[in-house]
């Protein structure tokens, strides 16, 4: 096995990290970069936990997805689609919706109900410079999987409400996106959000 040196892109600084991870974040001038396909520098953001809420505290890692949704036709039996619908205001079949998905491995469970959570109510964070000591984990989905994952979180969300959803043909275009490391804390109930 080769080991490679891994310098950041933008200042040429060598980065050592304690965890395998697939963005490298640059100490010395705040880039983070991916090594996926080449060499790419990936925008991010770190938010600020709220002061009340503190515990055993981490940061997940979220890929912030800005996708167009289109719908082409779609057939439901004893309902609608509710959370499309919502999302897309009204009676229109296109719209724009932020996606959030982990970037980081997860259980089934907790995968599901975070990405429910963010789809429904999109976290409102500030943002801070730095993670100030508290760990963050590591982020091993790329923005490709991502991607994916995010039209696999909208049909499933659809599927689970009221109603036969029996035929959905759509697009979902991701416009840009960005790593977001979120607040959490560590509970017993799981892992929830510290914002």
């Amino acid at each position: 096995m080769k080991v490679i040196q891994v310098k950041c892109p933008k200042c040429n600084t060598a980065i050592s990290m304690k965890q395998r991870d697939k963005l490298f974040l640059c100490t010395q001038c705040n880039t983070l970069h991916t090594r996926d396909e080449g060499v790419e520098i990936v925008p991010y953001e770190i938010a600020e936990f709220n002061p009340r809420l503190h515990g055993d505290d981490l940061y997940i890692p979220f890929w912030k997805m800005n996708c167009a949704f289109m719908i082409r036709s779609k057939q439901v039996q004893g309902g609608g689609l509710s959370r499309l619908a919502a999302w897309l205001k009204g009676s229109s079949n296109t719209g724009n919706i932020m996606i959030y998905i982990p970037a980081t491995d997860l259980d089934p469970g907790t995968f599901r109900r975070l990405v429910t959570l963010f789809m429904t109510n999109p976290p409102k964070y500030t943002t801070r410079f730095n993670f100030g000591g508290i760990r963050n984990l590591a982020s091993n989905v790329t923005k490709k999987e991502a991607t994916e994952l995010a039209d696999f979180a909208v049909v499933t969300m659809e599927a689970e409400q009221p109603g036969v959803l029996q035929y959905l043909d759509y697009t979902l275009t991701v416009n840009d996106s960005k790593i977001v490391y979120l607040p959490f804390m560590n509970t017993s109930g799981g892992l929830m959000p510290a914002l």
